[in-house]
């Protein structure tokens, strides 16, 4: 390569890491989102136990980032997410020209790895994936290289550090672990005293878990005082129902969906390239290459058996070795195809122009306006029962730390199943738990037997469940009560709601006692849609306001009211059917 060719090469090498982080600044969401983002934002800002696996540094870090006078606390937060991955692209690139691909190559597949769908979708709202992101590349850089021995007291302690963030990580160091195993075992057996000191020591961040929780923060995720509470909390104790529980068909359904999301990762034109760069890495560097063989198929399997909605983000340790075999395909390019190889710039691009209109959240207020519909719908000091945590979660944020209607009391009727979180329904709504302290000792003994593994019965934990919702309800009869679900749900909103009445008010219903039907003006609600292609979650939060409003509209309809079902027809009209 000519100098003028190199100064070139360098040149995009460099700009490659600051252009990708500055289109994660141009297409982050304006304010809180789905999912976890409330949650996140407002246990940084409010030094909160997260859900698990707690997440103890990220934590710290997000503490840190919301108390620059800048933005909102969420859009503070937030940063740390396009942060964390354009720092994970830095490194990507880096381990790359370590493995001898050239620089040019190398920032064309770090702009690859940044545009795709996974990671991009995580670096333009409030997630701790990018974290993990940026410390599994630090891992195999760790690891990868020729020189590798000097970083055997390195890895050591990443082991444990990546550990304390997003339990995703763990595939990246178990193929990490498994190349030290193969190239150096002899060396690895005279330092293992040493390295099993540092991978405790990377772990100890989790002891910030119990020193918090005994501080009692606003919200204690888990309540890991102990070190008992410690282990269910940092192992997903609540969460294993979902792992491993799928029929073979959901399992192949989600494989599938997995493949076509890394072979999109991949732009498709790079898959043999992907398969031909593993063969050469198979060659020269074998413990590499099985390595990150291992990494990326135990990534595959944990996430094609574990059942929820957001999964791409658990595709992501995959993707990572697949375009690290995929960019040594492209460099070991031989003859005069090598001129070509700089053509896998049109991937990137590609990547950037096709993923961009998914993925550009400047304009998406969908979470911040079904939170503030929903409390806009209720009267004053109103309590609403809820099962839906893309509206739960952020109301937790508005109202913590926006100070957004904390007249309102928001319960999870799904996390009253969990003994935890009680102690943050004691400290912020005192007078819910006095009034019905006889339900909740009733329903938190049978709890403590099914939690510690005793002998428990299912019945008489489901009763008493119900007591304890309804309790809610029949003990306060001065506050007027919400739920954001049909009796028709599932068995739990029947037996919760029988005897009682659902009026359907804007996304909520009121529930009553009587059959009076209130009034209530649909255009004082705000919905402002995205203007990107909507992703599946979005579009089922979305489609909530058809739900009520056909309900709204049936139930006016019924009672002769027609000028307030027309008026009800007519907003839903202008805010959906005229966009």
């Amino acid at each position: 390569m000519t100098p003028k060719k190199q100064n070139r090469a360098e040149f995009v090498f460099f700009l490659a890491v600051p252009a990708v982080f500055c289109v994660y600044l141009l297409t982050r969401a304006p304010t809180v989102g789905l999912i976890d983002s409330g949650e996140l934002a407002a246990g940084c800002y409010l030094l909160n136990i997260l859900h698990p696996t707690g997440y103890p540094m990220w934590t710290l870090l997000g503490r840190i980032a919301s108390l620059f006078p800048l933005g909102t606390v969420v859009n503070r937060v937030a940063l740390l997410s396009a942060f964390f991955s354009a720092v994970g692209v830095a490194f990507f690139i880096v381990l790359l020209k370590q493995l001898g691909c050239g620089s040019s190559v190398s920032a064309a597949m770090g702009s690859i790895l940044g545009f795709s769908i996974p990671v991009w979708s995580i670096s333009t709202d409030v997630e701790v994936y990018s974290f993990s992101l940026a410390l599994i590349i630090v891992v195999w850089w760790a690891v990868a290289t020729s020189d590798s021995r000097k970083n055997f007291l390195l890895f050591a302690y990443l082991a444990g550090f990546t550990l304390t963030n997003h339990m995703f990580g763990l595939s990246a160091v178990l193929g990490a672990s498994f190349v030290l195993i193969l190239r150096e075992k002899r060396r690895l057996l005279n330092r293992l005293p040493l390295m099993l000191l540092l991978f405790l020591l990377g772990l100890s961040p989790y002891l910030f878990l119990i020193l918090r929780a005994r501080c009692e923060p606003v919200l204690a995720w888990g309540n890991p005082v102990d070190l008992e509470r410690l282990w269910w909390h940092i192992t997903g104790k609540q969460y294993r129902v979902w792992m491993f529980s799928s029929s073979l068909n959901e399992v192949l359904r989600n494989a599938g969906k997995g493949m076509s999301l890394l072979a999109g990762g991949l732009g498709y034109v790079l898959l043999p390239f992907s398969v031909y760069g593993g063969l050469r890495l198979f060659r020269d560097l074998k413990a590499v290459a099985l390595g990150l063989t291992v990494s990326a198929v135990i990534s595959f399997l944990y996430a094609v058996n574990y059942s929820i909605p957001d999964i791409e983000a658990y595709f992501i340790p995959s993707l990572v070795c697949l375009l690290i075999f995929a960019a040594v395909g492209v460099e070991g390019i031989k003859g005069s195809g090598r001129k070509f190889r700089h053509l896998v710039w049109l991937v990137a691009l590609g990547a950037l122009a096709l993923n961009f209109p998914a993925q550009n959240r400047a304009d998406d207020w969908v979470a911040y306006d079904q939170a503030l519909n929903t409390l806009a719908a209720v009267d004053s000091n109103a309590t609403i029962i809820t099962d839906w945590w893309d509206l739960y979660a952020p109301i937790f944020y508005l109202q913590q730390v926006e100070g957004v209607r904390t007249d309102v009391c928001i319960i999870d009727k799904e996390l009253v199943r969990r003994s935890w979180y009680f102690e943050y329904l004691k400290r912020s709504y005192p007078w819910l738990m006095e009034r019905s302290r006889l339900e909740k000792e009733r329903f938190l003994e049978h709890l403590h037997r099914f939690e510690h593994n005793q002998p428990y019965s299912p019945v008489a934990i489901q009763e008493s469940y119900i007591s304890l919702l309804r309790s809610f309800f029949l003990k306060s009869p001065e506050r007027p009560w919400y739920t954001t679900f049909p009796e028709t749900e599932n068995e739990d909103a029947r037996q919760l709601l029988s005897g009682f009445k659902l009026v359907p008010l804007g996304i909520v219903y009121q529930v009553r006692e009587d059959t009076l039907v209130p009034a209530f003006d649909y255009h004082r609600l705000r919905v402002r849609l995205p203007k990107r292609r909507l992703d599946e979650r979005t579009q089922v939060n979305l489609n909530r306001y058809r739900y009520f409003v056909k309900q709204r509209i049936d139930l006016l309809m019924s009672q002769g009211r027609r000028e307030e079902a027309a008026a009800v027809a007519d907003w839903y009209q202008q805010n959906f059917l005229q966009r």
